[in-house]
């Protein structure tokens, strides 16, 4: 089973792509799973759990961190390990926390060894999509008014700028990590991702 991510600021296209590559595995035989790991348990309610008590105002501490580290082993532990399955493909995984929990003061590269740590299997290939922070922040916030739902970290440009270069630290320090840039057709951008994922 190979393990598929897909990562990058809100806005970039990642949900896109996750929902295009999945179906174009599928339909070519691929045994093929997308996950949200937020929608399976335990990591559901550690995230659950996170906003009740504490949400995105005030800064993460390592404890949260662990926490979230080790709901994420135990996630994949209980509902993907033992897959037959050829294709694992996330929208989202342990980069997201990396990138998204350095207000605890560590860096994104600290907190991906705590994700590892605990047992969270390390990816295949991670695909980071990118595109210019301006135009990523607009289509986030285009497409919040339209599903009335806003972004919990990616509130301003200033924000997404530092996330960014948060992902980048990331993609300097691990090779599984591969750069796409977004500022070019969904079939384009679907198109190379494919071509460098061995099936």
């Amino acid at each position: 089973m190979k393990i598929i991510c897909l990562e990058g600021c809100s806005g970039v296209g990642k949900t896109t792509q996750y929902q295009a590559l999945v179906e174009h595995f599928t339909n070519t035989n691929v045994r093929t799973l997308g996950i949200v790991e937020k929608h399976y348990e335990p990591f559901k309610t550690a995230v659950h759990n996170w906003y009740q008590t504490k949400g995105p105002k005030l800064p993460f501490t390592v404890e949260d961190i662990t926490k979230f580290a080790k709901a994420r082993a135990q996630t994949f532990e209980q509902n993907f390990r033992n897959l037959e399955c050829d294709l694992l493909i996330l929208d989202r995984y342990y980069y997201t926390s990396a990138a998204y929990q350095t207000s605890c003061g560590l860096t994104p590269q600290e907190i991906l060894e705590i994700n590892k740590k605990f047992g969270s299997p390390s990816p295949d290939i991670t695909f980071l999509l990118d595109c210019d922070p301006t135009e990523s922040f607009y289509r986030s916030q285009t497409r919040n008014a339209i599903t009335g739902v806003g972004s919990v970290f990616s509130t301003n440009l200033k924000a997404v700028n530092r996330l960014r270069e948060n992902y980048y630290a990331l993609l300097k320090q691990n090779q599984e990590m591969e750069l796409i840039k977004t500022n070019k057709s969904t079939e384009k951008v679907q198109e190379s991702i494919i071509k460098k994922i061995p099936y």
